[in-house]
């Protein structure tokens, strides 16, 4: 899920994965239109400048034009043929330029919904797009380790920056536009020279996975925070590390400047933010408190106050001066992965794994609004076909589905134990709900009435997903207990079961190519298989399974050519010590016939 604040600060989009935009009132209180037309997940959202316009892109490979006052899709973009993960309006609003994952960039015409360029040169999957601050350049970051800037004009490729070793995921133009900054899965950043297309920094200087790459308000530093448990601090225009901040003793997730980019915030797995001089390094305060891992750290528009999110549920905030907490803001009921300021710092939103967003008082530390509605928490969610009804299962032991339009209950299904998977029909006729107690129901939308009880799963383990056939005559069910079975949805009899896994499978999927039908299932330990399906007949086409080996009184003296940072893992995960210590190994092992795989 995502939320972005719209440029003006008095409304809210937010995005899922049922297919839908929603734009969100904050001064009333309501959800004013919720925006559906794609047929996949939402992927990101983007606010034109102006406000007037919001722009999604989906997994359905489309990128929609909504309007902001009337909900109205007013383009729908099409010319992609795999999913797009990132869209940016110019800095003037007139266009729009989407990246996709058929590896190429898409600029559009606002107005007229019509593509101007379709930048090609890529070899993988695009990730990311942005806009220079002037608008006439546009970067690319992409899979085939290569970041691309190109004329917004002309569609030419100005410049190829070539240097990672692995998938780039992101890119960020300094204020001035005349630097780019890429981050890589090789654990580096690379700071560009626009105009010159040379790597003016190459940073090796971390020795785990960088996960966060934030520029100084005045565009002169580069602070990165990475799974080795330090901040480094870059000099943009010499490439040299000016300072390494040390004292976080697990990873750092997060990392902030402060507005006027004297201070430095950064958020770690050792349940602590601290606050760092961002000129000499010094470490000013650690705030403790959080009783989980610091997800996400942010200051406010004027620089006084930070918040501070993460898995123990809460939401603090902090003065910056003093470094004490100044609320503790408590609701969720779940890991807080996301926090962020309004533009004018009068509200602060948090969203969390729970499935509702908060609206906070940054003053008072009160929450003046949780978008949310069920009496306890919600296991499922999913929409009708037709999107005019949403059926969410709860702990409560109930299925309920809801009238979109009026938010009404229309029905409530029973089970006898808490309902934890859910799925409709292709048609919206029929729901099936799975429970923990390990049976499956199938109920008529229409009437409301159970019209099976399927039992077959082992008794109270947990149905883990279930998911109908493409014509919807079965209806497939996983579950802990290690199998998977299929059910005719006329008789309520099994059709066939899978017992291939050694441990629970937590995820099924239905697939239907070239008029062949294929089942894949996921498993707890890390297998993965997919079966063909030819009515009662189910079989194995091939499987990825995970295999251990073990180790007996294995030291690091008895492994040659390991670095320092792998010794300390060997070290924390026991392979040194006692010799009835063990440490194990897991691997890969591929089965099935030649010519499959995953």
């Amino acid at each position: 899920m995502e939320v972005v604040f719209s440029p003006k600060g008095h409304q809210i989009a937010s995005i899922s994965s049922d297919n839908t935009v929603r734009l969100w009132d904050i001064e009333a209180e309501k959800c004013c239109h919720v925006l559906r037309g794609h047929e996949g997940g939402v992927a990101n959202i983007a606010y034109s400048p102006q406000g007037d316009q919001v722009a999604s892109c989906s997994w359905d490979s489309t990128v929609r034009l909504w309007d902001v006052a009337t909900g109205e899709c007013r383009h729908i973009l099409k010319g992609h043929d795999k999913k797009v993960p990132s869209v940016m309006f110019s800095p003037n609003g007139n266009q729009l330029a989407s990246a996709s994952n058929d590896c190429t960039v898409r600029l559009w015409d606002v107005e007229r919904g019509v593509c101007l360029h379709t930048f090609r040169g890529h070899t993988n999957c695009v990730g990311c797009v942005v806009f220079s601050p002037q608008g006439d350049l546009i970067a690319s970051a992409s899979d085939d380790k290569t970041v691309r800037i190109w004329d917004a004009e002309t569609g030419v490729c100005r410049q190829t920056l070539t240097g990672h070793f692995d998938e780039v995921p992101s890119v960020v133009f300094s204020p001035k536009g005349d630097q780019l900054a890429s981050i890589s899965h090789d654990m580096t950043i690379r700071l560009w020279n626009v105009g010159a297309g040379m790597s003016r920094l190459i940073s090796s200087g971390h020795n785990d996975t960088v996960n966060q790459v934030e520029i100084s308000p005045k565009g002169n530093r580069v602070a990165t925070c990475s799974c080795d448990s330090t901040v480094r601090i870059w000099d943009v225009d010499t490439g040299v590390c000016r300072q390494i901040l040390r004292g976080h003793s697990n990873s750092v997730r997060s990392v902030a400047y402060s507005p006027q980019g004297d201070q430095i915030a950064s958020g770690s797995i050792d349940r602590t933010v601290r606050l760092w001089n961002a000129e000499t390094g010094a470490c000013t305060y650690t705030l403790a408190g959080h009783n989980g891992l610091v997800c996400t750290v942010a200051y406010s528009p004027q620089g006084d106050q930070l918040a501070s999110a993460g898995a123990d549920r809460t939401v603090r905030l902090w003065n910056v001066i003093s470094g004490e907490c100044s609320h503790i803001m408590i609701g969720h009921t779940k890991s807080v992965d996301g926090i962020m300021y309004s533009p004018n710092g009068n509200q602060v939103l948090s969203y969390s794994e729970d499935s509702t967003l908060r609206i906070w008082d940054p003053k008072t530390g009160v929450c003046n609004h949780t978008l949310t509605g069920h009496s306890r928490w919600l296991r499922c969610v999913t929409y009708s076909p037709q999107g005019d009804r949403v059926v969410s299962g709860s702990w409560d032991k109930t299925a309920r589905v809801w009238d979109v339009g009026t938010g009404e209950c229309r029905l409530i299904f029973t089970h006898n134990a808490e309902v934890c998977s859910l799925a409709y029909s292709p048609k919206g006729n029929q729901i099936a709900s799975g429970s923990v107690d390990g049976s499956v129901k199938v109920w008529d939308t229409e009437e409301g009435t159970c019209l099976w009880t399927l039992v077959g799963h082992t008794y109270m383990y947990t149905v883990t997903k279930i998911v109908y056939s493409s014509r919807g005559d079965t209806v497939i069910s996983a579950s802990w207990d290690m199998s998977v079975r299929l059910w005719d949805v006329t008789s309520g009899q099994c059709r066939a079961v899978i017992q291939d896994y050694k441990n629970g499978v937590t995820d099924i999927a239905w697939i239907e190519s070239s008029g062949i039908n294929y089942l894949v299932a996921g498993c707890d330990e890390g297998s993965v298989g997919m079966w063909q399906v030819k009515s009662d007949e189910v079989s194995l086409r091939w499987m990825v399974a995970t295999t251990e080996l073990d180790v007996e009184d294995a030291t690091i003296q008895d492994v040659q050519g390991l670095s320092q940072i792998d010794k300390q893992l060997l070290t924390q995960r026991g392979a040194v010590g006692e010799p009835e210590n063990r440490l194990r190994f897991c691997g890969l092992q591929a089965q099935g016939p030649v010519g499959y795989g995953w």
